[in-house]
């Protein structure tokens, strides 16, 4: 299930910077993270810190609960 977790997240990351029109080594830029590892969260492959996540919501302009769209109720 925490593989799950990862996939849905990785993906709805995936979903918000591709609907920005962001290339994932545009977003690596903007976050100040490495292309790896952005490749690695949309890949559900590691988990983001907080502080990956609040800087990828600022970036998109979107609220962080919006990347755990469709996960109510797991754990």
């Amino acid at each position: 299930m925490k593989n799950d977790i990862k996939h849905k997240l990785g993906r709805n990351i995936k979903i918000e910077r591709i609907r920005k029109d962001i290339t994932q080594e545009e977003f690596a830029e903007i976050i100040d993270m490495s292309l790896s590892y952005v490749s690695k969260l949309e890949q559900g492959l590691t988990s983001p810190t907080a502080i990956a996540l609040f800087k990828m919501s600022k970036a998109l302009k979107i609220p962080m609960e919006k990347f755990f769209d469709g996960m109510d109720g797991e754990i």
